[in-house]
């Protein structure tokens, strides 16, 4: 039978085909801005990402394979299982999800669900709040160095994190409590560091690889017109300045140049609430890789995404209302915030050694794999 013109694979192929040839053109136009802008993703990953979240990637795989994460539900009690419905093994998971940044929080619940120790309903459930911005990535990069107010980054961190907790608590109201667990030991795996260096290190560059292209892709929107046309697009709302919908389409993209173009614009505290919530669609790109086939639906992951946005702006402005500390603080975005540059250029050469360390890791890992089978198959 012959396949149909218009069946859904054959639209996707013709519509990858369409944007292939749309960013190849773009590209030839507009190389030297991409060039730039890649240039400086790379450098924003050697000095911001990788030194901040690999310790929260390997901490997390560590937390699974070796046994933490049941002992830590045990010491915290029923928190998690009364809370958010879920298994005391989730809580590690969890903290490292509010605490640890964007890609720590699904590489746990996917670690979680290949290992078997939660359902994929509830993998799924976790997956609705369980994407937030680390606490070094919003307070010590985005409010200490980038808006120059360590305030503004805890009332930001708070924002974003409380309503995480709201939206989960939310999700799980009318679900059953899981099952106790049985109290039997703990038996960690035996390869449990090297199993975290190697889940750690695969993610990192999977996430610096993501940064890195939406970077390309977002100097490719600047340098054809259609980021500013979809600003103008997104400005005609009532309630959005030019700047304010620069910023929010900015970090719906990709969240640190969102951060960099909201910090620059002088935009107001709730785009950065909602965008910092929001994650942006390379963000959401990681999550999905982070499992072999995703556990919820993807409509309802973006609208969640949305949801923990608006829950984020709330509470960011009753924060702001309630808090003399954090009333003081806001006055400092009246105008616009400096940009931030080469505050962590330092660190750039650590942040390049880290990456390659990852690269020959991995690369030692899967060669030491193959002489394994080798030696299985001559045997």
């Amino acid at each position: 039978m012959k396949q149909r013109f218009f069946s859904l694979r054959g639209f996707t192929a013709k519509l990858s085909c369409i944007a292939f040839l749309a960013f190849f053109c773009a590209l030839i136009f507009s190389a030297e801005e991409v060039k730039e802008a890649v240039l400086d993703s790379i450098l924003t990953c050697l000095t911001v990402l990788a030194p901040s979240l690999f310790p929260f990637l390997a901490l997390t795989s560590f937390a699974v394979n070796s046994g933490a994460s049941e002992a830590l539900g045990r010491l915290m009690g029923g928190v998690p299982r009364y809370l958010f419905r879920l298994p005391r093994v989730c809580t590690a998971a969890l903290l490292l999800g509010f605490l640890g940044g964007y890609p720590a929080g699904a590489k746990g619940v996917s670690l979680l669900l290949k290992s078997g120790k939660i359902t994929p309903d509830q993998a799924g459930r976790m997956m609705l709040f369980c994407v937030n911005p680390g606490i070094a990535f919003v307070v010590t990069f985005l409010g200490g160095s980038l808006l120059k107010s360590f305030s503004l980054g805890w009332l930001l961190f708070f924002s974003v994190t409380l309503s995480g907790i709201l939206l989960g608590f939310l999700f799980s109201l009318f679900e059953k409590l899981p099952k106790e667990e049985s109290c039997s030991p703990v038996r960690p795996e035996r390869n449990a560091l090297i199993r975290c260096a190697q889940d750690a290190s695969a993610s990192l560059l999977r996430l610096c690889s993501c940064v890195i292209l939406f970077s390309g892709v977002i100097a490719l929107l600047h340098g054809t017109g259609a980021f500013q046309a979809l600003v103008r697009l997104i400005s005609e709302l009532p309630f959005l300045s030019k700047p304010a919908a620069a910023a929010l389409l900015a970090f719906s993209l990709e969240v640190t140049k969102g951060s960099f173009d909201a910090a620059s614009l002088g935009a107001s505290l709730p785009i950065f609430a909602f965008g910092l919530a929001f994650g942006g669609f390379c963000v959401h790109l990681q999550v999905f890789s982070c499992f072999e086939e995703f556990p919820i639906s993807k409509r309802k992951f973006f609208l969640s995404r949305f949801l923990h946005g608006l829950l984020s702006v709330a509470v960011c402005l009753l924060l702001r209302r309630f808090s003399p500390s954090f009333q003081e603080a806001s006055f400092l975005l009246s105008s616009p915030a400096p940009v931030f540059s080469g505050g962590f250029r330092a660190s750039a050469a650590g942040g390049a050694s880290l990456l390659l360390m990852c690269c020959a890791f991995l690369l030692f890992l899967s060669r030491q794999s193959d002489c394994n089978m080798e030696e299985n198959l001559l045997k």
